[in-house]
């Protein structure tokens, strides 16, 4: 098994990997679109969409 490798560099700035890769202004602007939509899909799931009420427990048909 090979063993762990703990990578200590920090990790690049946006702007730093757009003049690395080369990104054009309009594929940029798609990734942000792209980026936009994954967002919002996360925080629709991580919010309920109808708030839950607790129900309230039953007293047991011998107690009463």
């Amino acid at each position: 098994m090979p063993k762990s490798l703990l990578i200590t560099a920090p990790r690049p700035a946006p702007e730093e990997m757009e003049s690395h890769f080369g990104f054009s202004k309009a594929r940029k602007k798609e990734l942000q679109v792209l980026v936009d939509e994954f967002e919002a899909q996360l925080h629709l799931e991580e919010a309920p969409a109808v708030p839950t009420i607790p129900e309230k427990r039953r007293t047991s048909a011998s107690a009463a």
